[in-house]
């Protein structure tokens, strides 16, 4: 596969991103019940059990994003890397970290709740206690959403900065959404969940498919003249 092969690849992989980000807030804020969004360890493991399907496809939405976003960024900051090398050199080593980190989650999310649900409506008072624990607990793949909202939001706004020159809509974009995905993790951080919820919606169904569409459109046409 030649250069041109590998960007068109990349740019349907972007595309993908975009469809599965709208797909995944779906199926977080609408298919998935509300219980399994509170922090109420015995009611969120009770509904998982009566109704995993959202909170399933959720997860399979973050893994399979996660092995798309590698391609649309490595040909993206390869497209544009002249006058900013080391920066979307460092962007490109980021995404590709940040992408891996997502799928990871995805993964463990998608294979882990299941195993803990079981666990907590089989086991015993003290199997209970260490699920809620467990439960409670940052996430060992993905704390707080490290790779998924902070690593992969400087990674957009990094490459944001760097194109704004040459591709000013794409760059001003970028730049918005990097910075939305990073107080999305200080959000998460902290706990403060109405913060987590505007910057999240906005990241999952307005900025980040805007992004990701338009990164797939600059990928599919001819690169632009140096």
């Amino acid at each position: 596969m030649d250069d041109r092969g590998f960007e068109r690849v990349a740019a349907v992989a972007a595309g993908g991103v975009a469809g599965l980000s709208l797909l995944y807030a779906l199926a977080y804020l609408v298919i998935t019940p509300a219980a399994q969004r509170a922090s109420d360890v015995d009611e969120f493991y009770r509904s998982y059990r009566d109704n995993p399907t959202g909170s399933r496809l959720a997860a399979l939405c973050l893994l399979v994003s996660g092995l798309l976003v590698g391609p649309a960024v490595v040909a993206l900051t390869r497209r544009y890397q002249a006058g900013a090398r080391l920066a979307l050199s460092w962007a490109r080593i980021l995404g590709v970290v940040a992408g891996f980190g997502t799928a990871a989650h995805g993964l463990v999310t998608l294979l882990g709740v299941n195993e803990m649900a079981d666990k907590y409506q089989t086991g015993d008072a003290a199997t209970r206690a260490a699920v809620a624990v467990a439960h409670a607990s940052p996430s060992e793949v993905d704390p707080r959403g490290l790779a998924t909202f902070c690593a992969a939001g400087l990674t957009v706004l990094v490459v944001g900065l760097a194109i704004r020159g040459r591709e000013r809509r794409l760059g001003l974009l970028g730049m918005v959404l990097g910075v939305d995905m990073v107080v999305l993790f200080l959000a998460t951080a902290a706990g403060i969940g109405p913060l987590v919820l505007l910057t999240g919606g906005l990241a999952s169904i307005v900025l980040g498919p805007i992004w990701w569409v338009s990164v797939a459109r600059r990928l599919w046409g001819s690169p632009p003249a140096t």
